[in-house]
């Protein structure tokens, strides 16, 4: 079901609400796991292991969105999601054994699959079609601020408060975020199951490559940013040099916005794969350049800032814009498997390897992602024109199809 316009103040509501949400749960850790592991005696991998088990239980929670959409309609299924973010914050607060931590970020886990980036875009894509890219993209110009704002905040309240206070004012700050989301229509997202669409040219090998591709650039961009305060204490550096990382994010997708049409979502992920590699060699630099290490942060935070672009605008062009929600719900578990694997990979990588050998090791890897990216943007087998017949409209044999739904790119 499409709506005839955006709202307004959506963009910027929604991207409020990602702001909040992002930072009081996944960029939480990076800046309270210290603090944490000094009062309880947890070790860095205990308390990331937490983060693990939510990655899982957004890659279980995955196949129903759709549904859920459809049933409940995207307001209520991210707002109940930012509410279990909320309640999951309030409850880590008052936990006192590794079990009980565990627990809370299971309920985040269901959460954040629910409010954070795929949830929404999905609701967004349903609700207004085509003209849902503009609007994503100027959602993550807010979201990408998560990480810039959290980091030091969280830094901030941790000098006047104990993490338990911290991570209370965090979950009053999810209420806050679950009121800036009522700005999303109500609509139900209504599959037509009756429509028969012709399918994709080469779409399962489409789909192959998208998943690997999203599975591996998740995997790195997890991992990465989970641990990227431990990588900048590493070279002596303070933590608001974090901040470089939002910037580089809003950035990246200021220009993207103001690029429109003429950066389609294929250039976008060619670009934005080919950088990856070049951006690792600069962090490896750090070893011998500090300077480096803020070149680094600002850098693949630019990148980090597009790959959320890419995951939401890509699939628009090699499937249908019907089957937006199902393909990608089913599509992005094996990359929130490997996001769950990811930060406690990287921790175990940062102990065993060091810093720099952990590096190494997602230089590689990012080599991987762009020949996977080369790969698809050569022979996408994309079908620039796909329509949908209902049956009812089948009165003769004669009929004039539906308008025709032309990727905005």
């Amino acid at each position: 079901m499409e709506t005839s316009a955006l709202p307004r103040r959506l963009a910027l509501t929604a991207g409020c609400n990602q702001l909040i949400n992002w930072g009081i749960s996944f960029y939480m850790p990076g800046t309270f796991a210290r603090a944490i592991s000094a009062d309880r005696g947890w070790s860095s991998p205990q308390i990331y292991l937490g983060l693990t088990l939510a990655m899982l239980v957004m890659a279980a929670v995955s196949p129903f969105v759709a549904r859920l959409l459809a049933r409940f309609g995207g307001q209520k299924v991210v707002m109940v999601g930012t509410l279990l973010i909320a309640a999951s914050c309030a409850e880590m607060a008052y936990t006192r054994t590794l079990y009980g931590w565990y627990g809370a970020w299971i309920v985040a886990g269901t959460g954040m699959r629910l409010s954070l980036y795929d949830a929404l875009f999905a609701a967004l894509v349903n609700l207004y079609g085509q003209q849902a890219r503009r609007t994503i993209s100027r959602v993550t110009l807010a979201g990408g601020l998560a990480s810039a704002v959290f980091w030091p905040l969280g830094d901030g309240l941790l000098h006047i408060m104990s993490w338990q206070d911290a991570l209370r004012i965090y979950a009053l700050l999810g209420l806050l975020s679950a009121v800036l989301i009522r700005t999303l229509p109500r609509q139900r997202l209504t599959e037509n199951t009756k429509a028969i669409a012709p399918p994709l040219r080469n779409e399962r090998r489409n789909a192959w490559l998208y998943a690997a591709f999203i599975a591996l650039i998740t995997f790195v961009s997890n991992g990465t940013s989970t641990h990227l305060p431990e990588f900048i204490a590493h070279f002596g550096l303070p933590v608001a040099i974090g901040m470089l990382w939002g910037i580089g994010q809003t950035g990246a997708r200021s220009l993207e916005v103001l690029a429109g049409g003429r950066l389609t979502p294929f250039k976008l992920t060619l670009f934005t794969a080919l950088a990856m590699p070049l951006c690792f060699l600069v962090g490896i630099s750090s070893v011998l350049f500090v300077w480096c290490a803020a070149g680094f942060v600002l850098g693949y935070g630019a990148t980090n800032g597009l790959v959320t672009i890419v995951k939401a605008t890509l699939p628009l062009e090699l499937f249908s814009a019907e089957s937006y929600a199902r393909r990608t719900g089913m599509l992005l578990i094996p990359g929130q498997l490997m996001a769950a694997a990811a930060p406690f990979a990287y921790a175990w990588l940062n102990k065993t390897l060091g810093i720099a050998g952990a590096m190494g090791v997602s230089t590689g890897l990012t080599l991987v992602i762009a020949g996977l990216a080369i790969a698809i943007v050569r022979r996408p087998g994309r079908q620039t024109v796909s329509h949908c017949i209902p049956r009812d409209a089948l009165t003769n044999g004669y009929k004039t199809p539906p308008p025709a739904n032309i990727s905005d790119t």
